[in-house]
């Protein structure tokens, strides 16, 4: 539940990021763009570039704090967060403040109802663009409402403001809440449809008893080991590996027991193949196979000894039974090139194994020593 939540944080930190770039950029240019056009910059300079210069300056602190997201927020999310909120909600209190500024100086009422105009239209923006964040979507209004209902309240010719304000500060708050449950709603959806996507595509790939990778999954790796070997001539290792008598285990014990033996041996297999780059399937009923990128035919071969010793001197302990298992192991070394394919590298790794099984089992077989003898 707490991973889950810390993803929704996430989520709306940066949902709230990408949906406010659009509202600086209209924060940075409404004022300068509605006061130009009407000289009000000549009429009443300062209050004009004061409030445009504030209105710019904050846009572009946000703007610098949107785009060092990539750099700052991993490390320092909480620090991230304040800036954002911070930065967002000094745009809003600046906006408020320069309509409450045109209604306390008569000089400047001649600018209230533009202002209010963009007022209203900021409003009605930021209530769905913020909507990943109620609370801060709650308080952003407050900033840009409260204070112009209080001003207008005692302005004789604009106090309607008050109660026009007051109306769109209660219905937006409410729309607030409404818009950030559908988003919640929205993002729960899309989690449960991804993670069961994600358990979909791992049981098409693996294998349901002993979890380990199923024979499509080994194909389709193999495949692309064998691409990234032959681009960089670097040794291809893999290992074939049968349990001795299994069948004999199944007959004598049934097959729950044969079930938890599998499971035994593949456990095995994962304590010694340690390299995340190794790759461990069920090739087909009581058959193993492991491919090991990047790894040298003395090196495969030690691995394979390592685990028919373990495998050996470890036995299956299911309830009262103690089960001695042993294994018969095939190893083959490649580094591919146009001559060679690996059809026939699992052939001769086949070989290998075989040959290991009809020569006594419970033993590792190079396919090099297989060859030596076919020539011989």
């Amino acid at each position: 539940m707490k991973n889950l939540q810390d993803r929704l944080v996430k989520r709306t930190d940066i949902d709230f990021m990408r949906r406010s770039l659009p509202g600086i950029t209209v924060y940075m240019c409404i004022w300068p763009l509605l006061s130009w056009p009407l000289n009000y910059h000549e009429a009443h300079p300062v209050f004009t570039h004061t409030f445009a210069a504030i209105l710019v300056i904050v846009g572009i602190l946000r703007l610098l704090a949107a785009y060092s997201t990539q750099f700052i927020y991993a490390k320092y999310p909480k620090l991230w967060r304040i800036n954002i909120l911070g930065l967002s909600l000094i745009h809003g209190a600046s906006l408020a403040a320069l309509l409450v500024t045109a209604l306390s100086f008569s000089k400047y009422t001649d600018m209230v109802l533009p202002i209010a105009l963009i007022q209203a239209t900021i409003i009605s923006g930021a209530v769905s663009s913020l909507s990943p964040k109620p609370r801060f979507t709650q308080l952003y209004l407050s900033f840009l409402t409260v204070p112009i209902i209080i001003a207008s309240a005692f302005h004789p010719e604009y106090s309607y403001l008050s109660y026009l304000f007051a109306v769109l500060w209660i219905y937006y708050i409410f729309l607030a809440n409404r818009f950030s449950q559908e988003y919640q709603r929205a993002f729960h959806i899309e989690v449960t449809l991804s993670d069961n996507q994600k358990k979909l595509e791992t049981l098409t790939i693996t294998d349901a008893l002993t979890g380990l990778y199923n024979r499509q999954y080994f194909d389709r790796t193999l495949d692309s080991q064998w691409d990234l070997a032959s681009r960089s001539q670097s040794s291809l290792s893999i290992l074939f590996l049968d349990i001795d008598f299994f069948k004999k285990v199944n007959d004598k014990y049934g097959h729950l027991v044969g079930d938890k033996a599998l499971c035994h041996a593949a456990n095995i297999l994962k304590e010694i193949t340690q390299r995340k780059s190794d790759m461990i399937a069920r090739y087909g009923g009581e058959e193993f196979a492991i491919i090991l990128p990047s790894t040298e035919h003395k090196d495969a071969l030690i691995l394979a000894e390592n685990i028919r010793k373990r495998l050996e001197n470890i036995p299956l302990i299911s309830d009262d039974i103690s089960i001695n298992m042993t294994v018969s192991i095939g190893v083959n070394t490649i580094i591919p090139n146009n001559k060679s394919s690996n059809m026939e590298f699992v052939d001769n790794v086949d070989k290998a194994l075989y040959a290991a099984k009809h020569t006594g089992r419970n033993k590792v077989m190079s396919f090099f020593n297989v060859a030596k003898d076919e020539d011989q």
